[in-house]
């Protein structure tokens, strides 16, 4: 009984005292959010400039991208897919992926792959990302996240009317990424 009293103000002190927890952000600077699409059988590709990326590890990613920043080096081509047809940029200024879960792949440390939903366009759909984390060797507060997948953009209803066929635009859509991410320290207290 005399090591009751001491087991209560340890179970006090851990209860009472701030957790850290482990989070990333992106950095815009060194990172890239691109998308390729066929025109007439031929590749073209464009990217989003703005965008962020947070993660928390086994805990959850959140992707956000604002739409007005899809760039296909064009003027007229980003002028056409901000339109109502496309990504209707005026109304649906942002698109969103949010995990459900995080599952590593094959027992891998460095492959995952995040369950969760798109929003885009104001359509949410299942999405699965799969996304290679390499934590820098040299500086363990900064780590890269790449990754590659295909959206069918007639799921979201990019490219409607004239559009929607994929007789000259493919339907599907080839993502990629590559981010650097950065460790932030949040203080949560209990």
């Amino acid at each position: 009984m005399k090591y009751f009293p001491k087991a209560v103000l340890l179970c006090l002190a851990l209860v009472c005292l701030p957790n850290a927890a482990e989070q990333w952000q992106s950095a815009l600077t060194n990172s890239q959010l691109l998308y390729q699409v066929t025109f007439q059988g031929l590749p073209i590709e464009g990217q989003f400039k703005q965008f962020s990326v947070s993660y928390s590890p086994g805990e959850k990613l959140l992707v956000t991208v604002a739409i007005a920043s899809a760039d296909m080096s064009d003027d007229e081509l980003n002028s056409e897919i901000a339109g109502v047809d496309w990504f209707d940029a005026g109304r649906f200024a942002e698109a969103t992926f949010r995990s459900k879960t995080l599952v590593a792949d094959s027992n891998s440390s460095q492959h995952f792959i995040a369950q969760g939903s798109l929003k885009l366009k104001g359509v949410s759909e299942p999405v699965n990302v799969p996304f290679l984390w390499q934590q820098d060797a040299k500086n363990p507060d900064r780590a890269i996240m790449s990754g590659q997948l295909i959206l069918k953009r007639n799921d979201f209803s990019i490219g409607i009317g004239d559009w929607s066929s994929g007789e000259q635009i493919g339907i599907d859509v080839s993502v990629s990424f590559v981010v650097e991410m950065l460790r932030q320290v949040e203080e949560l207290n209990n």
